[in-house]
């Protein structure tokens, strides 16, 4: 690295680890493309898989070497956050999509789905029992690391982190196991239909940043054991607790949309409330909403077939 007297920034020297990091993916890309046609190939995947972990070890440990010798001006920390908030945002991007693709088949239901949402034959998860757990986990979560970053801000280097990273992690962890154990008593599968094809997606690709957020708070824990960071010094630990409140915030919006309202559970509830009386239509003669026309002790005289035409 060349580092200049006269500039605000420095120049990295050449370094190996961007072009083994992309063959690596690449590897992996193909791997999971060979997994996808039912030709799997392990030696593929299992060789671009340490090949990434040990480049991108290597990477993240030059990185931290030039912040340790001085490198890191206050110019240099500001383009990190930068970087950070701008991939934060292209993350909020991509799971836009996925919502928008839930919304787009929720709100008006093809005839493919019976014109019903959730479609016919979907029984969906309770949000009050396995999700429910794992929405007080993630937000138990975002209050540890919180307060972890304010006791590093107040010079408390030995409990306060500590604990609230611990914590955390342990939190992270169980989430994942647990959304693990909901996806193998679930009743339907990605490929039934629409629904369960946006729906593992969703809280499939969270489960993975989930996962990435939690090997950061690790690598973010080791770091303040080996005394690397302070009160004034620790953006890494900072960019880590920012991409986990943001993965807190797309499981709380999943978790009311999904699983709340898109569920079905809160119409159901709001239905059974008022015992079928829901006014949503003003016509003179219907005054139960169609939904409560499936049930035949609800429906209005005009709605039932008349005898006569009846086979």
């Amino acid at each position: 690295m060349n580092r200049n007297p006269y500039s605000r920034y420095y120049v990295p020297g050449p370094s190996p680890w961007p072009f083994f990091v992309a063959i690596s993916a690449n590897g992996m890309a193909v791997g999971l493309i060979l997994w996808l046609h039912r030709t799997p190939s392990f030696v593929l995947m299992g060789m671009s898989l340490v090949c990434m972990l040990l480049s991108t070890f290597s990477w993240w440990r030059d990185l931290i070497r030039e912040g340790d010798i001085g490198l890191h001006t206050r110019f240099v920390i500001k383009s990190f956050r930068d970087g950070v908030a701008l991939f934060i945002l292209s993350e909020v991007m991509f799971f836009f999509t996925f919502f928008w693709t839930f919304f787009h088949n929720a709100l008006s239901p093809s005839c493919e789905l019976g014109m019903r949402w959730p479609p016919p034959g979907i029984r969906t998860p309770n949000p009050s029992s396995t999700s429910l757990f794992e929405t007080g986990l993630l937000i138990s979560s975002g209050l540890f690391v919180t307060q972890a970053h304010k006791s590093m801000r107040l010079k408390d280097y030995d409990v306060g982190p500590f604990i609230g990273l611990v914590v955390t992690i342990v939190c992270g962890t169980v989430f994942f196991l647990v959304q693990l154990r909901e996806y193998y008593w679930n009743s339907y599968t990605i490929a039934d239909s629409v629904y369960g094809s946006v729906f593992y997606l969703l809280t499939g690709f969270h489960g993975m940043h989930v996962v990435v957020g939690t090997i950061w708070l690790t690598v973010s824990l080791v770091r303040l054991w080996r005394g690397e960071f302070s009160s004034q010094r620790h953006f890494g630990f900072e960019a880590c607790i920012w991409y986990w409140h943001f993965v807190d915030v797309v499981w709380v919006a999943l978790w009311c949309l999904v699983y709340v309202w898109f569920g079905g559970w809160l119409y159901m509830w709001w239905f059974k409330m008022w015992d079928g009386d829901v006014y949503t239509f003003k016509y003179p003669d219907a005054k139960p909403s169609w939904y409560a026309y499936i049930q035949e002790e609800h429906a209005p005289s005009w709605y039932k077939v008349p005898d006569h035409l009846k086979a």
